[in-house]
């Protein structure tokens, strides 16, 4: 018989002996091997190894010219010219299809599950160097170039941890893509990594070299957070089912839904998210119309704009150019129209421009106090059906501008610009923080109403404010003040860089 404790050693080196040679299995096993895809268009190919390193998913690509003369592509910002992801082959649910108004609420839900759906992009890494260290991102000032027989080779990696697609959906139905573009213009700089907005697949059409792999053929891997419940459109479908909502829905004009924002119940984060939320906003009313019900849809509660909410458009006139100044001819951009907004009210004559408004100070003028017009002007990018905001101008005074000084500059990073007064930068800097956020979705909402581009929202009876949107984004845009031949100030203008003007000093 065995003594207890010599069978426990006993059984402790056997479990050692197993897993050391187990440990010697794994680590003497070879690594697995690439996976090689291919694709060419008019002698323009592409060859890629696709790799898993246990953590990651590796490419290796090598883009050649295999044409008789040169080939220009499309570089990113960072000069790689492949965009290599990682997509999906199922996608979530739409649910079924409406007519009419129903349905351009639907497409606008629609639009937010297919970001969800977005595929997951690789990043790059060193060609040679299996490490996951970043090369230098250096921005390009041209469209690259392939010579005759010439090749670019360059490496990219997605770590399965980064992986939202392979995380929902597993390797069975996810791929990896690798593309390369052509330019639309061999003379005009343009990035892969910036493109119109919806127009990613008409933008790419026809000048795209492509190669695609099954990652099953790479590597197994199961969904680890598989997607649950209904999708957006499904959730959406129904809420539809009460027929006051679709009948609302269904009075409105098709063509002048502007947001339709549609939030599922996350019960595990608190009492605030037990119930589906809903925000529709229509260029109709100023104001949201907010639908919650329960998770499955159902006990729907609807808040509706009344008829004191209902957008009135501004005017627009011809547009115009600050006194003065003139626009270079080589913007993208065309001078279209002068939004007229409405007056600013300034109770001390003090003026403030900025987007959050934390710690701005007013300019370095003070005015007679009173309401003081402002307006946008708006530009169209090349044919695009759309307006931009070029400039926001507060005029100050009818007097001749004689000359114009640097003001400072704007910093924004939520694609809005603000004009005020001090008393209504004060009275927005004592909003309560649980209402601050509140306050600035209805200003937005409002800005919805007039496509986006500008709104004037009243704070107090004494106090209102200007917001525009910002050119097309985010930055730092300079601020110029105009004075008359005896140094009074007649305007403030904030240029957002889309028609190239003749600043003094520029």
């Amino acid at each position: 018989m065995v003594h207890p404790m010599l069978g426990a050693k006993v059984a402790i080196a056997l479990k050692l002996r197993l897993s050391l040679l187990a440990f010697l299995v794994v680590a003497c096993s070879p690594a697995p091997e690439p996976v090689t895809l291919s694709g060419q268009r008019d002698g323009l190919a592409l060859q890629a190894s696709v790799t898993n390193t246990g953590h990651s998913i590796a490419v290796d690509v090598v883009l050649r010219n295999e044409r008789l003369e040169p080939v220009v592509v499309v570089p990113n910002q960072c000069g790689r010219v492949v965009d290599v992801e990682l997509e999906r082959t199922e996608f979530r649910p739409e649910g079924r299809r409406w007519e009419g108004s129903v349905q351009a609420v639907k497409d606008l839900v629609l639009d937010d599950q297919a970001f969800l759906d977005r595929p997951d992009s690789f990043a790059p890494r060193r060609v040679g160097d299996s490490s996951s260290t970043v090369p230098t991102c250096s921005r390009p000032e041209r469209l690259a170039t392939l010579e005759p027989g010439a090749e670019i080779a360059e490496r990219w990696e997605l770590p399965f941890d980064d992986s939202i697609a392979l995380r929902e959906l597993g390797s069975d139905a996810t791929k990896v893509t690798i593309e390369a573009v052509e330019p639309r213009d061999p003379g005009e700089l343009e990035f892969l990594d910036i493109l119109p907005a919806d127009a990613e697949d008409d933008a790419r059409d026809g000048r795209v070299v492509r190669a695609e792999l099954r990652l099953s053929e790479v590597l197994e891997r199961e969904a680890s957070d598989p997607i649950k419940g209904p999708s957006y459109g499904e959730l959406l479908d129904l809420l539809l089912q009460d027929e006051d909502l679709r009948g609302w829905i269904e009075r409105q004009p098709a063509d002048a839904w502007g947001r339709a924002d549609l939030r599922p119940a996350y019960p595990d984060y608190g009492p605030e998210f037990e119930r589906v939320h809903l925000k529709l906003v229509t260029k109709e009313f100023e104001q949201a119309a907010l639908v919650t019900a329960d998770s499955d849809g159902s006990n729907v509660v609807i808040e509706l704009p009344d008829e004191d909410a209902r957008a009135q458009p501004y005017a627009r006139i011809a547009g115009t150019l600050p006194p003065g100044i003139t626009a270079f001819p080589d913007s993208d951009y065309a001078l279209t129209d002068d939004l007229l907004i409405g007056d600013v009210k300034l109770p001390s004559g003090r003026v403030v421009v900025g987007e959050y408004l934390y710690d701005e100070e007013p300019l370095g003028f003070t005015v007679a106090p009173g309401p003081y017009p402002t307006h946008a002007t708006l530009a169209r990018y090349r044919d695009y059906p759309n307006d931009d905001v070029a400039l926001v101008t507060l005029v100050l005074s009818d007097a001749p501008t004689v000359r114009w000084q640097p003001s400072g500059a704007v910093a924004v990073d939520g694609g809005t610009t603000v004009i005020t007064s001090v008393e209504g930068r004060d009275d927005l800097l004592e909003v309560p923080d649980d209402e601050s956020l509140d306050l600035g979705e209805a200003i937005f909402d409002s800005m919805v109403a007039h496509d986006y581009l500008a709104t004037e929202w009243a704070l107090t009876p004494e106090t209102n404010l200007v917001q525009v949107a910002s050119g097309i984004g985010d930055g730092g845009y300079p601020v110029y003040v105009g004075y008359d031949a005896a140094g009074k100030p007649t305007r403030v203008v904030v240029d957002f860089y889309l028609l190239h003007l003749s600043w003094p000093d520029a």
